[in-house]
């Protein structure tokens, strides 16, 4: 099967069987994304926390988040003339969150140490902004931009597992607001959850008659050519 056909049967989940992914397998499949996943000056300057099938606990906190910001979002928008109504009930489509067989919660990361070839560079004049806590919020765009590579790679081995993957990127960007999860240290940038679909978004679409309406843009109006 080609990389394409592979990808191509990822689909948003909306419940995972209670089957949970080997533990000596998702070991594997982390390897794998960590191993191939490029980084600027090889500092990933993000942590990847995994919850397993045993974090239930955590996983709600995490949820709450996501559901907690769902509201805080509609009521802004309300509140500042975007919309005129909230639509007033729990999105169904983060239940993955809550509800799989592992959990990756990815944030940014102060970088501890530099390699041996950075650390001559540095000695040399080199700058490393990865280094500094108060440099977290002005490189998230190249931590992030790196989480989604490393949440493309592992989807693919994921996914040739016959795994299913979703993700959400719904919570609150403030890290006050995550006092209540220790290990979120710094600036959250996604969540991601794996295991065995038992019913994937579309066939609820399908299910409602909404499938032919939720479409992406043109490809026309995503890719520019110069």
């Amino acid at each position: 099967m080609s990389i394409f056909d592979t990808m191509e049967k990822r689909h948003h989940v909306v419940k995972y069987k209670p089957e949970p992914v080997p533990d000596r397998l998702m070991k594997d499949l982390l390897y794998k994304a960590w191993k191939i996943s490029p980084s600027k000056n090889n500092f990933m300057p993000y942590n990847v926390h995994v919850l397993g099938p045993d974090k239930a606990n955590e996983k709600v906190l995490v949820w709450n988040k996501s559901v907690n910001n769902h509201v805080s979002m509609e009521d802004g928008a309300v509140r500042d003339g975007y919309n005129t109504k909230v639509q007033g009930f729990v999105n169904p489509y983060y239940e993955h969150v809550k509800y799989n067989s592992y959990l990756l919660v990815f944030s940014s990361r102060v970088c501890d140490e530099p390699n041996a070839y950075y650390k001559r560079q540095i000695e040399t004049g080199h700058f490393a902004e990865q280094l500094y806590p108060e440099w977290v919020e002005r490189i998230v765009d190249t931590a992030a931009t790196e989480v989604g590579m490393f949440i493309s790679n592992m989807s693919m081995y994921c996914l040739e597992e016959n795994i299913d993957v979703s993700y959400t990127s719904c919570f609150p960007r403030d890290i006050e607001k995550w006092k209540d999860i220790p290990y979120v240290e710094h600036r959250p940038l996604l969540f991601m959850s794996l295991g065995y679909a038992k019913k994937y978004r579309y066939e609820d679409l399908i299910e409602r008659n909404e499938i032919q309406d939720d479409i992406k843009p043109d490809i026309d109006k995503v890719i520019k050519w110069i």
